[in-house]
């Protein structure tokens, strides 16, 4: 069996149509990639404006935060005002590190505060969503789609090493980018006909920079080997890369140019997914 292979879908998810589908079922898979994640918001914007229909959602760390609150109902206009608030010691705490550098629960308790009046579960979601991770103990990839939504986000981005890992279900969980960093084939098993990528981490950009401290040159190597293993770009429809090479992994003092990133790598790729899908 292959590892790579999502292990659980919990719930299927069909669209059933009387006749044929008036269209392709669209799917988005959006790649982790730590405060590069912010570039999400821009895309989602683009695609919002251009009325370009999202049926499914499949993410992986950043990624995964990002399209759970999108599929929550969180408006971009929302998500925008939230992601210029972030930082690092809303989500994370440094604790003993006999697991990870940092505690990640305080993330679990910022998502559902933001949840607080939205969906928390999966069942309750706008959209279709599964959320990425990785069995450290099976190697197995998990794709969360059932149960709490604040949990699966949270297991989704415990980066192995940096923050503590997520136990659910008899599983210990860690960044679904250690498996698949872009996961196309959970949107595709999700429903989705048609998918589109946002990859974060495109050849060559991983490294670019040089990391300041442990922690940055921890992620910056862990995103390396994830960059390196199963990455599904090129089974996606269409991918959008935005141009973020030269930020940090790390470095959350840029969310205006990172989500402008994101909107302008989408608005080049846009003409074409609409002559695609013939809208």
């Amino acid at each position: 069996m292959d590892p790579t292979e999502p292990q659980e879908l919990a719930r299927a998810l069909p669209i059933v149509w009387q006749g044929k589908p008036p269209r392709q079922r669209v799917g988005l898979a959006l790649g982790g990639g730590a405060a590069r994640g912010l570039a999400h918001v821009g895309v989602l914007e683009v695609l919002e404006e251009a009325h370009i229909p999202i049926d499914y959602i499949a993410g992986t760390s950043a990624g995964a935060i990002a399209g759970g609150l999108y599929a929550a109902g969180f408006t971009t206009a929302e998500m925008r005002k939230e992601a210029q608030k972030l930082n690092w010691l809303e989500v994370a705490s440094f604790g003993i590190p006999k697991m990870g550098l940092l505690n990640f629960d305080k993330a679990a308790q910022w998502i559902e505060d933001l949840l607080e009046d939205r969906p928390n579960t999966f069942e309750e979601l706008v959209i279709p969503f599964a959320a990425v991770a990785a069995d450290i103990v099976s190697g197995e990839l998990i794709a969360i789609n059932a149960g709490k939504l604040s949990a699966a986000l949270r297991a989704s981005s415990s980066v192995p090493g940096i923050f503590t890992p997520t136990r659910m279900g008899g599983r210990m969980l860690v960044d679904g980018g250690t498996l698949n960093n872009l996961p196309v084939s959970v949107a595709r098993r999700l429903g989705a006909d048609y998918v589109i990528a946002v990859d974060l981490l495109p050849s060559g950009t991983v490294g670019s920079k040089e990391p300041g401290n442990v922690m940055e040159l921890t992620v910056t190597a862990l995103y390396m080997l994830m960059r390196s293993t199963h990455n599904e770009g090129s089974e996606a429809d269409r991918v959008i890369l935005p141009a973020i090479g030269h930020y940090s992994l790390f470095d959350l003092g840029h969310k205006d140019e990172l989500m402008e990133a994101g909107r302008v790598a989408a608005q080049k790729v846009v003409p074409k997914i609409k002559r695609d899908l013939g809208l």
